[in-house]
Order: structure tokens, then sequence, then C-alpha cells
């Protein structure tokens, strides 16, 4: 594993994918203590204050077509654990990228598709941002109340160059259990689902829906069920939890 670290740039992901069309090798990681751009899911912007985990992996997932959109899922399930065995938390999952503790955003994944090159193999950039050693004035004003930190949950800080290497090492196991035994992926990121039995609001474009979170599905998409019965597949859009609690 290559380790590219940086003080500060614009954003792991962007970086990551230009070293990849490049012809940077899969495995390889860039770090960065603070990003000045990081990039959520839809283009939104992700708060990268001091303190937190910030990198990108390079991968070549080998994996049927149908499960390629899954490698987000098997990365969150490999940073949850990660920091569940570094770090004493139980981290739960928010369909499909965040990592939460009581309640509250610990993380997120962010993961892009590398440009195709000829007869190159399918390669993807997965983007971690995690909360370790932030502290709560750390996080702009208006995300304060939705964000927290490994620190904030255990009052203790980590090493971070640890934590990454745990990470990434873990990630590489889960999309490795994705191809080989994706029903015990499955149930694994089942046991740890945040969404399930809460009540949601769905919005993809212009439409909204509410209904109950039912788990996830064989083929990465979620399932979500009206109060009149009828059912979804979610494979697009934002879950969001409509009744906060600790779970």
């Amino acid at each position: 594993m290559r380790i590219i670290y940086h003080h500060q740039i614009e954003s792991t992901n962007t970086l990551s994918l230009e070293l990849a069309r490049q012809g940077a090798e899969p495995g390889t990681v860039v770090w960065a203590g603070r990003q000045r751009r990081g990039r959520g899911q839809y283009e939104r912007e992700f708060a990268s204050p001091p303190g937190g985990l910030y990198f990108s992996l390079l991968l070549a997932p080998d994996l049927p077509q149908a499960r390629l959109s899954m490698v987000t899922l098997a990365a969150g399930l490999g940073c949850a654990l990660a920091v569940d065995a570094f770090c004493g938390l139980s981290v739960r999952l928010k369909w499909p990228n965040d990592l939460y503790v009581g309640g509250k955003k610990l993380g997120g994944i962010l993961t892009e598709a590398v440009p195709d090159r000829q007869n190159d193999p399918l390669r993807v950039v997965v983007g971690v941002g995690i909360n370790v050693n932030s502290r709560p004035d750390d996080f702009p004003p208006s995300l304060a109340d939705r964000l927290t930190s490994v620190r904030t949950k255990t009052g203790k800080t980590f090493s971070l160059s640890h934590l990454l290497e745990r990470c990434c090492h873990a990630i590489i196991n889960q999309v490795g259990q994705l191809k080989e035994e994706p029903d015990k992926f499955l149930a694994n990121w089942d046991s740890r689902d945040y969404c399930k039995g809460r009540l949601l609001r769905w919005q993809c474009g212009d439409d909204i829906v509410t209904g109950v979170g039912r788990g996830i599905m064989a083929d990465g998409r979620y399932s979500l069920a009206e109060k009149n019965g009828c059912g979804h597949a979610v494979l697009a859009g934002t879950l969001q939890p409509l009744l906060n609690g600790t779970k």
C-alpha cells in the first residue's frame, strides 16, 4: 500500500482520480490533514475540520457487474469495523454511504469510477472522511448539531495513521467478502443498519416519499415501505430519518 500525504489539498478524491489517470497502482492512498473542498454525495461540500481522517483509496474491484455499485456499502462496513475495533465505538450504517453513532453522523463515503482507459480493468476511488479527533466547535455552526466525532463520544484522541491503515485493510477485506461471500456481507451490513425500522423521508429529484425502512436488498438497493403497503426499491436519492434516536 502506497500512502501519499498532504497537509492540505483541495480534495483527496480529486487528486486520486488524477493519479489513477496517470497510471497509479491499485492500493494507492491519498491522505490529507485538511481538505479545502471536500466533496460528498451529489457534489455536496464535505466539512473537513482539523483532526479528521480524510483519505482516498484506489481499488480495482474484481466484482460481477451487478455488485459494482455496492463498493460504497463495502467501504462503509469496513470503516465501521475498523473504528469499532480501534476506538471502541459501535458504528452504524445509514444507506448508502454514512457512518452514524448515537444518532449523529460520524463520517461518509464517496466512491467514484476512474474514467476508462483502453483495455484497463475498472478502477474506483473510495473517498472516506471520518470525524476522529475533531471537537464540536471545529464544525460549521450549521452542521454542528448533526455531526459527532470519535473524540466527542470517547473523550480520547487516536492515531490517525493507525486508523488509516486499519480502514484501508478493512475496506479491501469487505470488497473481497462482497465477492466471495455476498450473503455473509449483506448479513453483516444489515446488523448495523441505522435506517431499518425507522420512519424515513426519501427524496429523489422532486419526488418525496415517506415510509419505513425495511433493510438492504440483495442487489444493494434499499427497501422502503409506505404506510399504504406500497413498496419501493431505492437506488438513488437520499434517505433521511424523521425521528432521531440513539440506535
